[in-house]
């Protein structure tokens, strides 16, 4: 039997289902999360699945020496409005399809509908949209990387985003054929997946049907800081919730119904796995044009850089990677000590022994249950506040690595 991921470090990449030739390898859940199950009466043994999985063979990563920080947005104001930050993504898919007129393209991202969230590939400028602002669950990927493959073979350009871990799986799938020239990868800093469970016990809470967007700048005040929160239909029109009462939010930060592999990621490091990164830029000084959406676009190697820095459809400046990693620390570390809690150790167990009424007090951190998180919330900032040390101290040592400490990147757009 093939040797793959344990369910600790398993990311649902589902690289390892792509890769089977044999119907070997099936989808899934556990406790609500996407993991396989390899059929021994199928499997062949031929290890095709072990070398796809970027946990047991891991993927090469870029050297950080290589990287340059800029924030922009994308220089369309309603892409940019319609984005959950600046529209960094948006506006560099538009920028893709444009560097590449009269041949074949297509982009790759998540897709929100019918409250689930899938991978899925268009081929048409006009259908970029489908993959524009932010989605905090868990996308189903099965076949997206057998596609890729196949347009690479094709002849198509191709620009894959997701989550690091799924562009490990792209390139874990690939294996040697991954420095294509005509692939590009684009990653989000990711602050955890939630299970499918955390959007389901939301509308049920709401008894609202569907979910329009998971951030929206649209509905109600425009400014980017304050639209970490849903949009759902309520009486049949879309009701943009307060912070304070949406309680998917209050779950997807309390980070219960997270995977355990993202309390141990491994792709959360300074060194990135995709050509690009890109975030929300927390941690600048906000003039009122920023209030829009500022993204932080981090490219990591030379072929990134120079499409960035081509991109016609968005707007970027330098900035330094000290003001990136002081409003993001999952640029450089994943780990979390939430993994330790009942509730994440013996997820089922717990929602079998505990009512339901208890379990989504405890989930979605209503008092006296904040309490006990806590301990986990501030050992984890303690760790973070080290490892952020421990990474400047590196930063100004390194001289290869000094020309990040400053918004003075070589080169920069």
């Amino acid at each position: 039997m093939p040797r793959l991921a344990s369910d600790k470090y398993c990311t649902g990449c589902l690289a390892c289902h792509d890769t089977c030739r044999h119907n070997a390898i099936q989808v899934i859940e556990k406790n609500g999360m996407t993991y396989v199950n390899v059929d021994s009466k199928n499997c062949v043994e031929c290890g095709l699945c072990e070398k796809a999985c970027p946990i047991v063979t891991p993927v090469r990563k870029n050297e950080l020496a290589q990287a340059h920080v800029y924030g922009g947005w994308a220089k369309d104001e309603q892409e940019r409005l319609d984005a959950a930050s600046g529209g960094a993504f948006t506006g560099l898919a538009h920028s893709f399809f444009h560097s590449h007129k009269e041949e074949k393209v297509a982009v790759v991202g998540a897709n929100l509908t019918n409250n689930r969230v899938s991978h899925i590939m268009v081929e048409r400028e006009e259908d970029i949209s489908l993959l524009a602002n932010s989605k905090y669950i868990q996308s189903n990927t099965a076949g997206i990387y057998k596609d890729v493959v196949n347009k690479l073979k094709a002849g198509y350009w191709v620009m894959f985003s997701g989550c690091p871990c799924q562009v490990a799986a792209l390139y874990g799938l690939l294996g040697s054929k991954r420095n294509n020239e005509r692939l590009i990868t684009v990653e989000v800093v990711c602050h955890g997946i939630a299970c499918q469970e955390a959007l389901d016990l939301h509308l049920k809470y709401y008894q609202s049907p569907r979910i329009y967007s998971f951030r929206d700048k649209r509905q109600g005040t425009q400014d980017w800081k304050y639209s970490q929160c849903t949009t759902i239909e309520v009486n049949g029109k879309p009701c943009k919730l307060s912070r304070e009462k949406d309680m998917f939010y209050a779950i997807y930060s309390g980070w219960l119904l997270d995977r355990r592999s993202c309390s141990n990621c491994r792709y959360a490091s300074i060194e990135r796995v995709a050509d690009i990164t890109l975030a929300d830029f927390w941690g600048l000084s906000i003039p009122d044009y920023y209030k829009q959406g500022v993204s932080l676009i981090m490219t990591n190697n030379d072929k990134a850089n120079d499409f960035v820095k081509s991109a016609d459809d968005i707007y970027v400046f330098d900035e330094a990677l000290t003001t990136a990693i002081g409003g993001n620390p999952h640029l450089f570390t994943g780990y979390k000590f939430i993994q330790y809690h009942p509730m994440v150790l013996a997820p089922g167990l717990m929602k079998k022994l505990l009512p339901d009424k208890l379990r989504f007090a405890i989930l979605t951190n209503r008092m006296p249950h904040k309490l006990f998180w806590a301990v986990f919330k501030v050992a984890t900032m303690l760790h973070i506040k080290y490892k952020r040390t421990k990474l400047m101290k590196r930063l100004s040592k390194d001289q290869r690595l000094r020309h990040l400490l400053t918004n003075a990147n070589t080169g920069g757009g």
